[in-house]
């Protein structure tokens, strides 16, 4: 977590955000605004953890940051990360065979940042893992690519509202061989 004052003055060749280990990539960045309190990350295993914002202390542009979630299974990564503002706003879940589902904040319980998180997506063969994660406006749509390049946009209210622990209903049919990226 870092004050957005400690970018206001970017050079041309840009600055430094965060220190990263070799192994290690950036998957998304998020604006904290007042009313955020917690911070939702999934990983490709279909886990995932709901903590309080200020479980993550302020720090420098160039620290590493701190641990979020413990992964449970091995080859495991995180997939995506959303800002939660109260416990009844919808998360939506996607897999990378096309399934998905919308779920309330507060049926995942909160924990203290760094633990191993709850299930977040039941998955099975024909779900596959997790791709992403976003936050539900049902004022705009979802748009959903596909490794072969095929796009579909898919209102969000029609998504129905799932278990945390279920895996979901079909979003996009694909092709043998295609899957969501």
């Amino acid at each position: 977590r870092t004050n957005l004052s400690e970018f206001s003055n970017i050079r041309s060749r840009g600055i430094r955000a965060i220190t990263l280990d070799e192994d290690d990539e950036l998957v998304t960045a998020k604006i904290i605004k007042p009313d955020t309190k917690w911070l939702f990350v999934i990983t490709k295993k279909g886990m995932c953890i709901r903590f309080p914002v200020a479980d993550v202390r302020e720090m420098g542009r160039s620290a590493r940051g701190v641990t979020a979630i413990r992964f449970k299974f091995n080859g495991d990564e995180v997939k995506g990360a959303e800002t939660i503002k109260d416990e009844y706003q919808e998360l939506l879940t996607v897999s990378e065979k096309g399934i998905g589902k919308r779920t309330e904040a507060v049926e995942y319980r909160e924990q203290s940042r760094g633990g191993k998180g709850v299930i977040a997506m039941k998955l099975t063969p024909k779900t596959g893992d997790v791709v992403g994660v976003v936050t539900v406006n049902e004022d705009k749509d979802l748009m959903v690519l596909t490794s072969v390049g095929k796009m579909i946009r898919v209102d969000m209210i029609s998504i129905r509202k799932a278990g945390r622990n279920t895996s979901g209903v079909v979003i996009v049919k694909l092709e043998s061989g295609d899957k969501v990226v």
